[in-house]
C-alpha cells in the first residue's frame, strides 16, 4: 500500500501512471474513499512523446492522485523546442532586421522554461494551470511574467487573461491577455497592448 512517505527520485510520467494503477489498493464494494495520494519531494520529471524527450522539470514537492491529477510546488519545466535550428547571424557588416511594432513577437524555437510557485494538472488530459509569479523564459532572452497561465499539452500552447509583461533586450510589452505557442515560441497579445521599443526594461 502506498502511503504518504516522502521520496526523492526521477519520474517518467507515463511510468508513474502505471505504477499508481498497479500499487494502489483495490477498493471493496461500497468503499467510496479515494486511495491516498503519493507525495514526493525533490522530484525530477521527464516526459516523452514516443521515444523523443519533450519536457523535463523539477519541483520541491509533487503530489499524485490515482486519477492522474498532479500538484507541484516551486516547479520549473523545460519544454523543448521542435523547430529547425535558429537562423544564422547576418553577414558581417550588416544589421539585423528591425523589429516591427505589433502584437506578435517571434523568437527562435530553441526551448522554453516555465517556473511557478504552483502547478496543477492532469497527466491524462495533459492540461495544467500554473499560478503564483509565473515566469516564462526563452533561450533568446525573452522573459514573460504573469500571475496565472493555462497550458494545453495536446496543442503545446499556453494562455492567460490576468495580464502579462514581456521583456527582451530592446523591448517591453504589456498586455491584458496572451497566448503562446511553444513549438515556435510565438506570443499573441490581446486586449490593451502597450509596446516600448529601443530601451532595456
Amino acid at each position: 500500500m502506498i502511503g504518504r512517505a516522502p521520496v526523492t527520485r526521477t519520474v517518467l510520467l507515463p511510468s508513474l501512471l502505471a505504477l499508481l494503477a498497479a500499487c494502489a489498493p483495490k477498493q471493496t464494494p461500497g468503499e467510496g474513499s479515494a486511495p491516498p495520494a503519493v507525495v514526493m519531494h525533490g522530484v525530477r520529471l521527464r516526459s516523452y512523446e514516443g521515444s523523443t524527450l519533450s519536457m523535463t522539470g523539477q519541483a520541491e514537492q509533487a503530489t499524485y492522485q490515482r486519477n492522474g491529477d498532479i500538484t507541484a510546488s516551486q516547479a520549473t519545466l523545460h519544454i523543448l523546442g521542435k523547430g529547425p535550428p535558429a537562423p544564422q547571424a547576418p553577414p558581417r557588416g550588416t544589421k539585423p532586421p528591425a523589429r516591427n511594432k505589433g502584437e506578435q513577437v517571434d523568437v527562435p524555437p530553441v526551448g522554453t522554461m516555465v517556473r511557478a510557485k504552483l502547478m496543477e494538472g492532469n497527466l491524462g488530459t495533459r492540461q495544467m494551470v500554473a499560478s503564483g509569479d509565473v515566469e516564462v523564459r526563452s533561450a533568446s532572452g525573452m522573459v514573460a511574467r504573469t500571475p496565472r497561465a493555462t497550458y494545453d499539452g495536446a496543442r503545446q500552447a499556453a494562455q492567460g487573461s490576468e495580464g502579462v509583461v514581456v521583456t527582451g533586450p530592446d523591448y517591453r510589452i504589456q498586455a491584458d491577455a496572451f497566448s503562446l505557442s511553444f513549438p515556435d515560441e510565438r506570443f499573441t497579445f490581446e486586449g490593451s497592448v502597450r509596446t516600448v521599443l529601443g530601451a532595456a526594461p
